[in-house]
C-alpha cells in the first residue's frame, strides 16, 4: 500500500453519529444543542379533554386492546404473519422516526407512574421572534390523560429530558396492565406511539435516580431492584461466551441456547452490575428480573478491540487474525477500511454506514449478547434495513427487494425461548443464501455499499 491514512481518534465513535445526535437537533440554529445546553421549563400538567371524552377513549382503547390480544393469540397458533403497523413495515429502520423516547410504566405503592426520557437533540426548537428563546413543545398522552411540556433553551442542562407522570386512578382494569402512549413533537408535527405493559419490578439506577429501560446496564453501575413489599433477592449469574453466528448458508449450533445462570449471592439493598446476565428472584419465586451488564459504550462501539471484532463478517480469516494480533490495532483497522474504500472519503463513508448498522443492531436485537453478534444483527449489518418485515410472536420474515420478482431475497427467523433472553431469534439457514452473501460481502470489500 503506497499510502497509509490514519483516521482521527474520533472517526469511529462518530461513525454512527446520525443515531446519537438524531435528525432534529436545532434546525437552522448557529450553535449546536450541546454547546447551548437546556433547562426544562415544564408547564403544570393540564387535563385537556372532557370526562365524556375520557370515557369514550377508554372504551375505544379497551376495544382496540381486545382486538390486539385476539390477533396475537391467533397468530401464535398459526403460521400467518402480520405487518408491524407501528413502523410501516420497517420496524428496524431507526431513522424512519425522529423520536425515540423511553417510556416505562411502573406500578408501585398503589400508583401507576410513567417515566419518560427524551433526548433533547431529537426535538425541534423554534422561537416566535428574533430575541425570543428557543423552545420545544411536547404533547404527551398516557391512557387518554394529556399533558403539555415546554422545554426552553438555556445553559448547563443535561442531554436528556426526564419527567415522571403519576396517572389518575382508573376503574378500567386494562389501564392497570397496559399504557397506550403518544409522544408528539408539536413543532415538527412528528410523533411516537405504542402500547407498553405496566412493570411491577424495575432495575433502578442509583446514580441517575431513574428506572432503566430494557435491562441493559453499564458494568459497575449501582442499582436497586424496586417492587412492592420485597427487599431480599436471590441472584444468579453467568457470562456468555462472545461467539459470532455462522454465515446464513452454513449449519450452526449456538451454545448459548442451553446457557444457564448459576447461584451467585443474596442481596437486600443495592447491587453492583457485573458483566453478563444477572437474574434476581424473590424468595417465593413469584417475581424475577433479568439484566445484562454491558460495556459503558453500549450501544456504540469505541474500544478498538470491539471495532475489530465486528468486521469479522466482511474480513477473511487471515485478515481477521492479522487485525487481532497487530502491534498497532488502530492503524491496522484504518488500513483495512482504506483497502475496502480505495480512497479516504469512501473509507469514511463505509465506516459510517457499517458502524451505524452495528449500533442499530445493538438497539434492536441485544439480549444475552450485543445485537450485532446475533443472527438478525448479522443480516442487518450486511444487507441493511429490510424493505419489509412480517412478524408475529414466533416468527419474523425479512424481505429484500420487490416481492414476487426474481430479485426477492427472504430471511426467516424463529423465536427461541430462553430464560435469560426474551429477544432471541434464530435464522433458518440455507445453502441458497451463499451467492447473495458472497455478493454483499464483495460489495463491502469493494466500497460499493450505500446508506440505507
Amino acid at each position: 500500500m503506497n499510502e497509509t491514512i490514519i483516521f482521527s481518534d474520533n472517526a469511529y465513535p462518530e461513525a454512527a453519529s446520525k443515531l446519537s445526535k438524531g435528525p432534529g437537533h436545532l434546525v437552522g440554529q448557529a450553535e449546536k444543542l450541546r454547546e447551548l445546553g437546556l433547562d426544562v421549563n415544564k408547564k403544570i400538567p393540564e387535563k385537556l379533554i372532557s370526562d365524556s371524552d375520557l370515557r369514550f377513549m377508554k372504551h375505544l382503547i379497551y376495544f382496540m386492546f381486545i382486538l390486539f390480544v385476539v390477533a396475537l393469540i391467533a397468530s401464535s397458533c398459526s403460521t400467518s404473519l402480520s405487518y408491524d403497523s407501528n413502523t410501516s413495515r420497517r420496524p428496524y429502520d431507526y431513522e424512519s422516526t425522529s423520536l425515540h423516547a423511553d417510556v416505562i410504566p411502573f406500578f408501585y405503592d398503589d400508583t401507576l407512574s410513567v417515566f419518560l426520557k427524551v433526548n433533547r437533540e431529537e426535538l425541534l426548537y423554534t422561537r416566535e421572534f428574533d430575541k425570543a428563546p428557543f423552545t420545544a413543545n411536547l404533547e404527551l398522552i398516557f391512557n387518554s390523560q394529556k399533558w403539555l411540556l415546554t422545554d426552553t433553551l438555556s445553559n448547563n442542562s443535561p442531554r436528556w429530558i426526564r419527567q415522571r407522570f403519576d396517572l389518575n386512578k382508573s376503574e378500567n382494569e386494562l389501564d392497570k396492565s397496559w399504557v397506550q402512549y403518544t409522544v408528539k413533537d408539536l413543532n415538527r408535527n412528528s410523533s411516537q406511539a405504542a402500547m407498553k405493559e405496566v412493570e411491577n419490578i424495575v432495575a433502578w439506577s442509583i446514580q441517575e435516580n431513574w428506572p432503566i429501560n430494557k435491562g441493559f446496564i453499564a458494568i459497575g453501575s449501582q442499582i436497586a431492584i424496586i417492587t412492592d413489599g420485597n427487599t431480599t433477592w436471590e441472584v444468579n449469574h453467568v457470562i456468555p461466551k462472545n461467539k459470532l453466528p455462522a454465515p446464513p448458508y452454513s449449519s450452526y449450533r449456538n451454545p448459548l441456547d442451553t446457557l444457564k445462570a448459576k447461584p451467585h449471592s443474596t442481596i437486600e439493598d443495592s447491587w453492583t452490575v457485573l458483566e453478563g446476565a444477572q437474574v434476581f428472584t424473590s424468595p417465593d419465586k413469584n417475581l424475577s428480573l433479568v439484566i445484562h451488564g454491558m460495556s459503558p459504550e453500549f450501544p456504540t462501539l469505541k474500544n478498538v478491540r470491539h471495532l475489530i471484532e465486528s468486521v469479522r463478517y466482511i474480513s477473511t480469516r487471515s485478515e481477521f487474525s492479522a487485525l487481532l494480533s497487530a502491534s498497532n490495532p488502530k492503524m491496522a483497522l484504518d488500513e483495512f477500511w482504506l483497502s475496502c474504500g480505495k480512497s479516504p472519503d469512501k473509507a469514511r463513508r463505509l465506516i459510517k454506514t457499517y458502524y451505524a448498522r452495528v449500533e442499530e443492531a445493538n438497539l434492536s436485537f441485544s439480549g444475552l449478547q450485543e445485537g450485532w453478534r446475533t443472527d438478525r444483527g448479522m443480516i442487518h449489518i450486511i444487507y441493511g434495513v429490510p424493505h419489509r418485515v412480517r412478524r408475529d410472536y414466533w416468527t419474523e420474515v425479512w424481505t429484500y427487494g420487490e416481492e414476487g420478482t426474481s430479485n426477492t431475497l427472504t430471511f426467516r427467523f424463529k423465536r427461541r425461548l430462553h430464560d435469560l433472553d426474551n429477544n432471541r431469534y434464530r435464522l433458518e439457514r440455507s445453502i441458497t443464501y451463499r451467492s447473495s452473501w458472497d455478493r454483499m460481502v464483495t460489495s463491502w470489500r469493494n466500497g460499493r455499499v450505500q446508506n440505507d
